[in-house]
């Protein structure tokens, strides 16, 4: 065994204890996390508070991102664990060893696989989880759908939906949206705003764009509107977000890009039932 083998193996042991890629919602923990991994030079790392869980949330790529906030907006995802461990790593090992496949390794050394995406799904029938593992068409090489092949196995004898998305299953206007206003999400994430405030600028704010009726830019509108209420600047803004991000407010989401330099006409999504839908 190589020293970076043995290292590695030691690692994820110590991973293991940690408590890594066990629990659900708040305490679930990555087993793979974003500090961890040399993917980090590559300029995709991110750490999201998660609209669902609380906690921060690891993706270590461009398109894991994009799909992390289309879950987010999506109603019918009621918990997401991400970089989730294939334990024991016994049991994928004797997987590759039926496929003939070799097994994810460092040096020759076993290494513990991950998927991307375990997603809890809730219907008025039941909840349950599937599996989603992402990757853009063209780094769908022989070697990722051998791993692919073990990771499709090992979650069908759990009897767990899984499968492989793609950049053409992840509807980039919608996430665009969702990540403009994802730091909006919470009030805390504002200094000086609270639920005191939100309420008294709220209605205002919302007949102010209503009366626009999409003739004055997002910035000027609510520019105007910190400078009538007395708010100090880009309070207006964080508003609209915060109500969009909330499903108090309702736009075009998935049709067109939210841009601050172009009008934008909204409408009231108080008692309006949301989609679950799922893809």
């Amino acid at each position: 065994m190589s020293k970076r083998g043995s290292r590695m193996e030691q690692l994820q042991k110590n991973y293991i204890k940690k408590g890594r890629g066990f629990g659900s919602g708040a305490d679930y923990q990555p087993f793979i996390q974003a500090h961890d991994n040399k993917i980090a030079s590559e300029g995709w790392i991110t750490r999201h508070k998660g609209w669902k869980t609380g906690r921060t949330h690891h993706t270590l790529s461009e398109h894991e991102r994009k799909y992390l906030y289309y879950c987010e907006w999506l109603d019918g995802v009621v918990d997401i664990r991400e970089q989730w461990p294939l334990l024991p790593i016994e049991k994928t090992i004797e997987i590759a060893k039926k496929l003939g496949i070799e097994h994810a390794n460092l040096d020759g050394t076993p290494v513990i696989m991950t998927t991307d995406f375990r997603l809890t799904l809730s219907s008025s029938k039941c909840d349950l989880d599937v599996i989603r593992t992402i990757k853009p068409t063209n780094k769908l090489d022989k070697r990722t759908l051998e791993l692919f092949e073990i990771e499709r196995l090992y979650f069908a004898e759990e009897g767990i939906d899984w499968c492989i998305v793609t950049e053409e299953k992840i509807p980039d206007i919608l996430v665009k949206n969702v990540e403009w206003m994802a730091s909006a999400k919470y009030l805390q994430t504002r200094q000086g705003i609270n639920e005191e405030l939100l309420f008294l600028v709220s209605e205002p704010l919302f007949q102010m764009f209503s009366n626009d009726a999409g003739e004055t830019s997002i910035a000027n509108l609510c520019l105007r509107a910190d400078k009538l209420f007395g708010l100090q600047t880009g309070t207006s803004m964080f508003v609209l977000q915060h109500n969009l991000a909330n499903k108090r407010w309702g736009t075009e989401i998935e049709k067109n890009i939210i841009k601050e330099g172009r009008p934008l006409i909204i409408s009231d999504l108080t008692g309006t039932q949301h989609s679950s839908r799922f893809a």
